[in-house]
């Protein structure tokens, strides 16, 4: 027997010392060291540990489903708004879109005009033309010479007075008419053509408007139509038979000689188209004495008589009322003024009234109301000027208006020339009372 031989009969006999209940004994012990009872009381004893790494579990399950439940319904509400985008954009007619791109369009370039520098500039330039255009322009160069008869007062006739002489100075042409820089003079015309026969009328308001930019200020001067004076080419007139022998060109010529003044344009409104232009204004605020009011309302002065009800006092006028306001001669001012010097002084309270009314108007405003009033004048200023003037008198704030009268007081004799009734001017008196109202000074 070799040796593994050996080896391996002696585990033979080593196995077989093992009875069946050695093993039964065995597989006993084993089921009896697991104790069921042990277990369970251990698994209590686990329970809070369990519960709370079971609870944790559970809530973020729960994050999870709001998170899921959160964006499904965020999505479906995305889906939902999509779908009725598409549904409104199958609803909305084709020319609404177009109308509403337009007007966000005009929007648009509307801010960007009122809100840049060059933009307030294109609409300032833009209003200047559409306004300018709707004016009357006649610098009077197709003007035609044409007669005129004396105004020859009733009572001249009736009392047979003879004529006043007069001398005329002249001297004051020789170096042509003052001018100076910052100071513009336009000449205020209304013309009065009832008894024209269709041509010129006379014009019975003469205003010289002055604009000075150096002290930003306004003045008017009513020259009196009945004044006395040198015409050129023809006999010695009232002044108001100028323009309608010879027109525009002839009265600025009537007025520089007599008066050694440059006029720089002139703006010329009919009296019916006067009236229009108040009552497109809206009226105009004038205080009525007694003595005007009675005066209005028992003549033919307010043409129409349905408004001849005026009262005393301050008012509104309408178009009609303020023109026989302004025609008013033989009942006196509230400063004691009568015939032509109440009328002239009236005019001028029109023209204060209207300023007055309007000055704290905005520069949109006023452009309206000039586009409205504009075609009813005529006028040889040029689109430049125009833009120039008005600028000017925009950013001059002006406030208040000075007035004057000419002839002025103690500067003149009243008489009659080829029966007529005129006032007889001492021309140097005169032109020193004016040059110191326009210009400041005296030449």
């Amino acid at each position: 027997m070799n040796k593994d031989d050996f080896h391996s009969e002696q585990k033979k006999d080593s196995y077989d010392k093992f009875t069946d209940d050695d093993f039964k004994v065995e597989e006993v012990n084993i089921e009896e060291d697991f104790d069921l009872t042990q277990w369970i009381d251990e698994v209590v004893d686990m329970k809070e540990p369990l519960d709370e790494e079971l609870a944790l579990v559970q809530e973020e399950e729960q994050i999870l489903s709001d998170i899921n439940t959160s964006i499904g319904k965020q999505i479906q509400k995305e889906l939902d708004y999509n779908k009725g985008k598409e549904n409104r954009k199958r609803r909305i007619p084709l020319w609404v879109k177009i109308v509403g791109a337009s007007v966000d369009t005009f929007v648009l370039i509307f801010v960007l005009l009122i809100i840049t520098p060059g933009g307030r500039d294109f609409l300032w330039n833009t209003a200047i033309g559409v306004a300018y255009g709707r004016m009357k322009f006649d610098d009077g160069t197709e003007t035609l010479q044409q007669t005129t008869m004396d105004d020859v007062s009733e009572e001249a006739l009736k009392n047979q007075i003879t004529d006043t002489p007069v001398n005329w100075d002249t001297d004051h042409v020789e170096d042509g008419p003052r001018h100076e820089d910052g100071i513009v003079n336009v000449l205020l015309l209304g013309e009065e053509a009832i008894d024209s026969g269709g041509g010129r009328g006379r014009t019975d308001l003469m205003i010289i408007a002055t604009m000075n930019t150096k002290d930003k200020k306004l003045k008017l001067t009513s020259l009196m139509r009945d004044l006395f004076v040198q015409i050129p080419g023809n006999k010695d007139n009232k002044l108001n038979a100028a323009y309608e022998i010879g027109g525009i060109p002839l009265l600025y010529e009537t007025i520089e000689l007599n008066f050694d003044v440059k006029l720089d344009g002139y703006v010329r409104v009919g009296f019916e188209d006067f009236e229009s232009i108040i009552d497109r204004l809206g009226g105009v605020n004038i205080s009525l004495t007694e003595a005007e009011a009675h005066y209005l309302n028992t003549t033919n002065y307010i043409s129409k008589p349905q408004y001849r009800k005026v009262v005393a006092g301050p008012q509104t006028l309408n178009g009609n009322q303020a023109l026989g306001y302004c025609r008013i001669r033989y009942i006196s001012t509230k400063d004691h003024q009568s015939n032509d010097y109440g009328r002239t002084s009236r005019q001028r309270v029109v023209l204060n009234a209207l300023f007055d009314k309007y000055k704290s108007k905005s520069l949109p405003e006023l452009s309206l109301l000039l586009f409205d009033i504009l075609p009813l004048i005529s006028t040889d200023i040029t689109k430049e000027e125009f833009d120039t003037y008005l600028r000017a008198a925009v950013n001059m704030g002006l406030t208040e208006i000075e007035d004057l009268r000419i002839p002025a007081d103690n500067t003149f004799e009243e008489g009659y020339a080829r029966k007529m009734a005129v006032l007889i001017p001492d021309l140097d008196a005169n032109i020193k009372v004016l040059h110191e109202f326009i210009f400041g000074s005296v030449k």
